[in-house]
């Protein structure tokens, strides 16, 4: 586990199979095809409030790009299909047990929103928002995910290759115009911990099976005890 700005801890060795998620981490998603295709063929799924769904269709938005309108017409037919995002109903007294919460002051509506449809599934969240983020457990919600660590998540489960990182960061920054970058330096990270927990994995695993390489044949030399100080 690694320690991300602002104080949130990341786990790139689990990711929750069913996540409520705000509308900023459906655009991230969604500037992907490889990160969100590879996440859905994984097992992984997104569960969306109404009013993230009304941010994320309905709301008026200020000069729209093609890639958003794009994006934004992905979104609706996925959501139309059950294609990885699911809307799913929630009771008012749910969402103002989130929206009277002192951590949520700040946040915005469809925080609060993702939040208490994660509280109501008892499931994980998925947000790039660090106040949703601090607010998760007094909210009720046990796991609060972002889009760098799915991406983690999956290299370190061997679905992603090193030059599959590079394409997703590149798609992203093509389809994401707004704050282009921000979330680039975050991916980047956090391939970084994943190749490391993959090493430390990988590490022990062999140092398991050269263990029992060795109780089976004693009388053979080691590898490791070469004469040379390291493995060869």
């Amino acid at each position: 586990m690694t320690e991300m700005p602002h104080g949130i801890n990341v786990d790139v060795r689990t990711f929750a199979p069913i996540s409520a998620i705000d509308t900023c981490s459906i655009w991230n998603l969604l500037s992907s095809p490889l990160l969100l295709a590879t996440a859905l063929r994984k097992g992984r799924s997104f569960a969306v409030a109404g009013y993230v769904r009304h941010e994320a269709l309905e709301k008026p938005r200020t000069k729209p790009t093609a890639a958003e309108l794009a994006m934004q017409g992905e979104f609706k037919r996925r959501l139309s299909n059950g294609q990885g995002f699911t809307e799913v109903p929630m009771a008012l007294a749910d969402l103002q047990a989130v929206a009277t919460l002192p951590e949520s002051r700040k946040l915005g509506s469809g925080e609060i929103a993702a939040l208490a449809l994660a509280r109501t599934l008892r499931s994980a969240i998925l947000t790039e928002d660090r106040g949703a983020r601090k607010a998760a457990p007094r909210a009720g919600v046990g796991q609060a995910q972002t889009t760098p660590q799915l991406l983690g998540w999956l290299f370190y489960e061997g679905e992603l290759t090193d030059g599959d990182v590079t394409v997703i960061i590149s798609q992203h920054e093509e389809r994401v115009e707004e704050n282009r970058g921000r979330l680039t330096a975050y991916l980047r990270r956090i391939h970084v911990e994943a190749c490391r927990c993959r090493l430390l994995r990988d590490g022990a695993m062999a140092g398991a099976s050269l263990g029992e390489y060795r109780q089976e044949a004693p009388g053979q030399p080691s590898v490791v005890d070469s004469g040379t100080g390291s493995a060869t």
